[in-house]
């Protein structure tokens, strides 16, 4: 059985005190899974190649900050204006994005 998800709030690259985006990833050994809220698209998509900066690339480091589950509950009401999927939900979005190779997202229309 997988992981749960952790959760980070992506910042505003020029203000730091502005939340933009929200990632949830599954941390391991295993690929990493992940969904974020794409600003463009309004939409939660599969996109683990895009969240991998965010966590791993020690120059985008401080623009995420991690947050527990309820805590991205209330950023995505409050400030992204929509509801977090559930973690049964954001691991059926992974494994579709898996089976799909969306590693940056499902394609457009």
């Amino acid at each position: 059985m997988t992981e749960g998800f952790s959760y980070k709030a992506i910042l505003r690259s020029d203000d730091r005190s502005t939340i933009t985006s929200l990632v949830a990833y599954q941390p391991g050994e295993q690929t990493l899974r992940a969904v974020l809220w794409s600003v463009p698209r309004h939409q939660w998509i599969y996109a683990p190649n895009l969240v991998a900066s965010v966590l791993y690339d020690d120059e985008e480091q401080d623009r995420g900050r991690p947050v527990d589950r309820p805590t991205a509950e209330q950023i995505s009401r409050d400030v992204l204006r929509t509801e977090l999927p559930s973690e049964a939900v954001l691991s059926e979005m992974s494994d579709e994005g898996e089976r799909n190779g969306w590693n940056y997202g499902p394609p457009r229309g």
